[in-house]
């Protein structure tokens, strides 16, 4: 017969935070447990209440901060607390990075065993309106009298009411209750559950996806809605391959690396780097650590639209990359065309199906840079260690897989962890990303 648990406590109490847990979340004990707690920072004393709910055992939420933070921060915007998007703007930008850092050092230590010879300063773009790809969530809510638009709320399904959001790139934080209206307006606004944006350097654009036909008038008032804000619309009835525009018919979605001189055009739906100011910010980072000259011979893993191939491009002789679609290979050559850079070249190769054991491309790479998903590359290392090349650029999304192929390329492959540190892609999130240098033989 199974005990009952034991029914928890209403009433307020005092708790001492000790740290942050990965999710950023205060971590404290309580009368033998150990609890998280929402928007609490290490070092604060405050006055605290359980939550209650199957998704929330084990967590609590502040009342009252009784000795704050010293780097505690008022938070900018009025959904904070309730829009999951973002869950540390409470806490300065540069106690954000410094926090990051330290679990990325943590993690490399633990997960992979190994120490960075030099730790690199944490790499930061813009910590507001930077966030110029999006999936925001739709509901109509008739109790309001409005369709809701924005990131969902951070304990459950609900979408946040959201008149303003300080990530989200301008052209879209601006627009959210144009959007919002524009959707209520239609005949079927409950058909639509989702909208996707998509901002470029001179034009930004929403991806409606729609579960039913939508009406001509629909069409139509869709078609107006794109004129009067200058927001591109696309339509996406299916899956990501029916995703059509439909206003302005001329509408082309662009970023540029201006300190490079490169210009990359991309579609809706294609992976770009969220915060733009940090991509320029990496992309010269890579070619500081990197050095290439032009008898290098460069390969560049997991492509995309070229965004690392053309920038290394410019300095090196020859750069190869290496992308599983076919289309985002035949856009990244599109770019390079675009660029009138003529030495690099692109392999369309799912890297994960075992085409790094193909004898493609042929053996000399002298660099190469590695910018894998999030499960990151452990099937690759055997043929990276094989390949010759000095140095090995890993631009990671997901700390605890760097750190494992990290622990592998040292402890099994005799390269040496040069450098590493955080890149801040998404300030205000407890999202890390992070860049490390790995050379043969310690680069001697």
């Amino acid at each position: 017969m199974s005990r009952r648990r034991k029914p928890l406590p209403e009433a307020p109490f005092e708790l001492d935070i000790e740290s942050l847990d990965g999710s950023a979340m205060g971590v404290a004990m309580h009368e033998g447990r150990e609890l998280r707690v929402f928007d609490a920072l290490p070092g604060e004393k405050i006055r605290s209440r359980y939550l209650f709910g199957r998704r929330l055992r084990g967590k609590a939420e502040v009342l009252e901060v009784l000795r704050p933070a010293a780097d505690r921060v008022e938070p900018r915007c009025p959904s904070f607390g309730q829009c999951g998007a973002c869950s540390l703007q409470h806490l300065s930008l540069e106690a954000q990075r410094d926090w990051k850092q330290a679990r990325l050092l943590e993690t490399l230590g633990q997960h992979g065993g190994v120490e960075p010879r030099e730790v690199y300063a944490p790499l930061s773009g813009p910590g507001w309106a930077y966030r110029r790809k999006a999936r925001l969530s739709v509901r109509v809510v008739s109790a309001k009298q409005r369709v809701l638009v924005g990131f969902r709320e951070r304990n459950g399904s609900f979408v946040t009411d959201m008149r303003e959001c300080h990530i989200l790139h301008p052209d879209i934080a601006g627009s959210l209750v144009q959007i919002s209206d524009m959707i209520g307006h239609l005949e079927q606004p409950a058909a639509i559950p989702q909208v996707e944006v998509a901002c470029g350097d001179s034009g930004s654009a929403l991806i409606l996806r729609h579960l039913e036909v939508l009406s001509e008038s629909d069409l139509q008032s869709l078609r107006d809605f794109a004129s009067a804000t200058g927001l591109g619309v696309y339509l996406q009835p299916g899956g990501p391959e029916s995703v059509r525009l439909l206003a302005p018919e001329n509408l082309q979605l662009e970023y540029r690396v201006e300190s490079l001189g490169l210009r990359f055009g991309f579609e809706p739906l294609d992976f770009v780097q969220v915060n733009a100011g940090l991509n320029q910010a990496m992309l010269m980072r890579a070619l500081e650590l990197l050095a290439p000259g032009r008898a290098d011979k460069v390969l560049d893993l997991f492509c995309g639209l070229g965004n690392f191939t053309l920038a290394l491009a410019t300095k090196a002789g020859r750069v190869s990359g290496v992308e599983s679609s076919a289309e985002m290979v035949e856009r990244a050559r599109a770019n390079a065309h675009l660029n009138g850079l003529d030495n690099a070249t692109f392999h369309a190769i799912d890297l994960y199906a075992g085409g790094a054991a193909e004898p493609w491309p042929a053996d000399g790479y002298t660099k190469i840079v590695l910018d894998p998903p999030r499960s990151g590359a452990a099937q690759l290392l055997p043929w990276i260690a094989a390949s010759g090349a000095s140095q090995v650029l890993y631009v990671s999304c997901n700390p605890e897989t760097l750190a494992r192929d990290a622990g592998a390329l040292v402890g099994q492959y005799g390269f040496e962890l040069s450098g590493a540190g955080i890149m801040d892609m998404f300030p205000h999130t407890p999202h890390s990303e992070a860049i490390a240098l790995f050379e043969r033989g310690g680069g001697e």
